[in-house]
């Protein structure tokens, strides 16, 4: 009986002891479990664990995935080019046969002041821009305004396209005071007029200005500069020529300034003379009276302050070799001018040919000097 309950003791033990087990650690040491049960119980706690991991949520760990990165390579992209808008294309103009470019005045440029009845050579210079040639049996032809005594005259040589060449006319300035302008035109050998660019719409020109300030002297030479020959070391020079056009030039005006600053109204000659050269005007005889006199005035042009020049007055008897020097000076910007007055009373009664001369003593070549109202008073 007694063993009875003491089986019955030790079963209800081992059962409390299993609903322990439940409740216990993980690990248990092998000491507390009855002898014999040691590989059991570990069997059976193992079991336990991997049954209760088995039944966690299992952790998703993202484990990042190496990618390999293509290295780069040195292939450029291609550019995609903007789209061009066609551009129209222009429509050329065609070159016409005959047709004339101004290049410049040579002589008596716009405003260019001359004396009354004055004779002059009036020069442009044109170049040929057309396809043809302009040949001798093309000419040159007034076509309206004033025509100042100019005539038509062929043409003196070829000019061939591309080519240049100063047209020359010789003209008389008219005898009363006032601003005059004549038009002139090109005409091939068929008779067609043409002139700047091809069309007889657009003529060249040349505009003056005759003034006179009422005075009268025995011989004038400012009113007849282009009466007297002008001449240079290398040849022969037009009258009225113009700064842009020749470095050595003579012009007519009765208005300009002096190195005084005092500004005159009368006639007067405007010489440049170039570095290194030598201008003359070379006057038609003239028969000296008894009491006449070389009067004038020499000096310097206001702000022209590189002159520096040798002025010398000479003469020659016509028909002979008598010729001497009335006067010589240097004349040089300083402000100052020199009064000129030689009695030509030892000459009364010859042809006399006059000589007005200058030399450039200067580095420049900006020269320009006057001769104010040069004239053989009596």
């Amino acid at each position: 009986m007694k063993n009875k309950k003491f089986i019955g003791f030790l079963v209800i033990g081992l059962l409390a002891a299993a609903m322990l087990a439940c409740n216990m650690p993980l690990f248990i040491s092998g000491s507390d479990l009855p002898q014999g049960a040691e590989s059991t119980a570990a069997a059976q706690t193992v079991e336990a664990q991997l049954t209760q991991i088995a039944s966690l949520p299992t952790a998703t760990q993202a484990v990042p995935t190496a990618t390999n990165t293509p290295l780069p390579t040195n292939t450029t992209a291609p550019t995609t080019e903007p789209t061009k808008t066609p551009t129209p294309t222009a429509t050329s103009k065609p070159i016409p046969c005959n047709a004339a470019q101004f290049i410049r005045d040579m002589t008596a440029a716009d405003g260019s002041q001359f004396a009354p009845g004055t004779t002059f050579i009036k020069v442009w210079r044109l170049k040929n821009v057309g396809t043809c040639t302009w040949n001798k049996s093309y000419s040159v032809t007034f076509d309206g305004g004033d025509q100042l005594g100019g005539s038509t005259f062929d043409m003196p040589e070829n000019v061939s396209p591309g080519e240049s060449i100063d047209i020359a006319i010789e003209m008389k300035a008219p005898n009363s005071k006032g601003s005059y302008k004549g038009y002139w035109l090109l005409r091939d050998d068929d008779g067609s007029k043409f002139g700047l660019g091809g069309s007889d719409k657009n003529p060249f020109w040349v505009a003056i200005k005759v003034v006179d300030n009422g005075k009268s002297f025995s011989y004038d030479f400012a009113k007849n500069f282009c009466n007297a020959t002008w001449k240079t070391d290398a040849g022969t020079m037009y009258c009225q020529g113009t700064s842009e056009a020749y470095k050595n030039y003579v012009n007519y005006t009765v208005s300009f300034q002096m190195e005084t600053e005092k500004i005159e109204d009368e006639p007067a000659l405007i010489v440049n003379v170039s570095k290194d050269e030598r201008v003359r005007g070379i006057y038609p005889a003239y028969t000296v009276k008894d009491g006449d006199h070389f009067i004038s005035q020499i000096g310097c042009v206001y702000e022209n302050e590189s002159c520096k020049v040798k002025v010398v007055l000479s003469y020659q008897i016509k028909g002979t070799n008598t010729k001497d020097i009335l006067g010589e000076w240097t004349e040089k910007y300083d402000g100052n001018t020199t009064m000129i007055d030689i009695d030509l009373s030892s000459l009364a009664g010859d042809e006399v040919i006059f000589t007005l001369d200058m030399s450039s003593l200067s580095t420049s070549d900006n020269n320009e000097m006057f001769w104010f109202v040069p004239s053989i008073r009596n």
